[in-house]
């Protein structure tokens, strides 16, 4: 023990196509072509000679016939960069092959309908098909999807003025290329299963994140979250705490940036009444600040029009070792709404580090916490993963795998007092391994046939390799209540693979439930 640890205070801080060198001229060259050898006149130009331009194809050609029909042709050659498709880098490629004559006649082979379908709805575009917009950068392409997510959808054009990026200057540009469509309805999706509990109605559609179009498959159904109403923190007439454990697998900065992360690992929280969560896989402390700071101050709408009290959120972990602050270090961490009245009596790292024996994949923490007249302590832990057991291969082929001797004497020091062992555990309940937790009288919470891990597309996975272990004393306010949550954690802004809709994490949150007197 001894290490030091960081607690959360709110008062802180395309390929390019060759250029062809010869070309055709069509019936529409007249005496201005000459004057300008080997250019090629935008007012006049067919389809086929715009082709011959340096990195024009025919979608790109069709578009500029498109424009300069709906325009009444160009007034001077940097109108180009206002056509979908153009962009600054090809714009300047081109610039000197072409000049603007004045408006001919050249054949109109599109109608007033089809010159609408090459603007692009804003409701409704992937974040590819607005960074294919004239003057658009990636940047100003994440924020106006960001502000259609968070603030629902643009009900006029002009609104796009609202995201940051778009000024000015870019703004009319923007407003020659797109529409505003009516959004789609979200789809009816049931939040939470318990196990033990029963599985609720499916509620009500939510609009937190909207249905949007993000290249999904046809037909593949976005899950949205139902509004929940707040848990009332009663159980049998009597105040309950409800205590979780999450592995958030891999969580980074970058990962908690994420909107759809963030609304998720929030969203659960709350719907489920959960005060207290232990963490594994934490990479870096700022992570755990945003989710606070998603809490307390919202930017998803899911969050913000959450119709309970959110709390105030706060989170202490083991600080990185020197020299390793700014890389991403595996740790665990515990997570605390203090509105509720839980304190945080004590937070220590426990030493389990000996010669000859394996250690944890992660430090363990060890956490006193105090609600009402209730005292208890948890001992988070994440252990190896990928071991042996956890792949099949034979127990004698287990040579590496956690040893839980270490926690002996904390386990002993700790008998009398309620205490729970949780967290990501890498094995099934019954491996011999965890004899060390039989011996001091710890017994599981959660079933050992229970599942509690998913499959990458958010399916019920394999394995029992997260689970709450309780002391006889803990066992005396255990209201018999646990819960395993397997659906509600995906979210349409989550990459999945090259898809979106992806989960937060591959394990599943689980809790149990202790009566407070």
């Amino acid at each position: 023990m001894g290490q030091s640890l960081s607690c959360y205070n709110p008062g802180r801080k395309t390929s390019r196509r060759p250029l062809k060198n010869r070309r055709q001229l069509s019936a529409a060259c007249n005496f201005a072509d000459l004057l300008r050898p080997g250019r090629v006149d935008l007012n006049r130009a067919s389809e086929e000679e715009l082709m011959t331009l340096h990195g024009v194809g025919r979608t790109l050609a069709r578009d500029i016939v498109a424009y300069r029909t709906r325009i009444g042709g160009f007034r001077k050659v940097e109108d180009l960069a206002l056509v979908t498709g153009m962009g600054a880098a090809r714009m300047a490629q081109m610039k000197s092959e072409v000049f603007v004559g004045e408006p001919g006649s050249a054949p109109n082979l599109f109608s007033l309908d089809l010159l609408s379908s090459t603007r692009v709805d804003i409701n409704r575009a992937s974040l590819g098909q607005i960074k294919g917009l004239a003057g658009v950068t990636e940047e100003v392409a994440q924020g106006i999807l960001f502000h259609r997510t968070t603030q629902g959808p643009f009900r006029r054009a002009e609104e796009l003025g609202n995201v940051k990026g778009v000024d000015s200057a870019l703004l009319p540009r923007l407003l020659l290329q797109i529409t505003v469509g009516c959004p789609r309805l979200a789809s009816t999706y049931p939040d939470l299963r318990s196990e033990g509990l029963g599985r609720p109605n499916a509620a009500s559609s939510f609009h937190s994140l909207r249905e949007v179009d993000m290249g999904l498959p046809p037909g593949w159904v976005v899950p949205m979250r139902p509004l929940s109403q707040p848990f009332s923190g009663v159980h049998n007439g009597r105040p309950v705490l409800r205590v979780a454990s999450w592995n958030l697998r891999e969580f980074s900065i970058e990962k908690a940036q994420n909107p759809g992360v963030r609304e998720v690992i929030c969203r659960t929280l709350l719907e489920n009444g959960i005060q207290l969560l232990a963490v594994q896989e934490v990479l870096q402390e700022e992570a755990l600040e945003k989710v606070c700071l998603e809490l307390e101050k919202p930017s998803t709408v899911g969050v913000r029009e959450w119709p309970g009290d959110r709390g105030t959120w706060r989170y202490v972990l083991m600080d990185a070792p020197p020299g390793q602050e700014t890389q991403e270090v595996e740790r665990v961490a515990f997570l605390w709404d203090c509105s509720s009245g839980l304190e945080l009596l004590q937070a220590v790292t426990v030493e389990t580090q000996r010669e000859g024996v394996s250690g944890p994949h992660s430090q363990p923490l060890l956490g006193s916490f105090k609600m009402g007249a209730l005292e208890f302590s948890l001992i988070n832990l994440h252990l190896r993963p990928d071991s042996p057991a956890r792949t099949g291969q034979p127990a004698e082929a287990s040579l590496d795998l956690l040893k839980l001797e270490p926690l002996k004497p904390f386990l002993q020091d700790l008998f009398e007092k309620a205490l729970l062992t949780l967290g990501h555990l890498g094995l099934s309940p019954d491996a011999s391994e965890f004899a060390v937790l039989r011996e001091q009288q710890l017994e599981l919470l959660v079933p050992a046939d229970c599942s509690t891990e998913l499959t990458g597309r958010g399916g019920e996975g394999e394995g029992s390799l997260q689970n709450i272990w309780a002391s006889h004393t803990a066992r005396d306010s255990y209201t018999g209540r646990w819960g395993v949550i397997r659906l509600g954690l995906s979210n349409p802004w989550i990459p999945d693979g090259w898809s979106w809709g992806g989960i937060v994490s591959t394990h599943c949150p689980l809790w149990v439930e202790l009566y407070m007197k």
